[in-house]
């Protein structure tokens, strides 16, 4: 199975949209505090972020292993070396897949800059 994305998608634009519309209309007509403003601009930032930068992101699962890419990073982790996989989702509605190997060690999917 494999799967490949790009930051600039239909979907991220119109998101976009229609936030910076919700900002515009909290601020201009119904005169929000600044604070909820500066607020709802930092979540969106890192939407801002991905599809300036358009990173290209991919997995490939086979039987024995998993390999991804994220931008300029890449990594692959064998199947027998898995022993759990959370799901996380974020503020700005972004989705995080984290792989747990036996160490204990969680890596992020694909995202390179989650890593703990």
């Amino acid at each position: 199975m494999e799967y490949e994305n790009s930051a600039r998608s239909f979907k991220s634009f119109i998101l976009l949209i229609f936030y910076d519309g919700l900002i515009l209309t909290l601020k201009y007509l119904i005169a929000a505090h600044n604070f909820v403003i500066i607020f709802l601009v930092l979540i969106v930032l890192p939407l801002v972020f991905g599809i300036g930068s358009n990173k290209k992101s991919g997995i490939k699962i086979s039987n024995k292993k998993i390999a991804w890419f994220s931008g300029k990073f890449k990594g692959q982790l064998y199947l027998s070396d898995i022993s759990s996989v959370e799901f996380k989702k974020g503020l700005d509605l972004s989705h995080q897949t984290r792989l747990v190997d036996q160490n204990n060690n969680k890596i992020v999917l694909p995202a390179e800059h989650y890593q703990e």
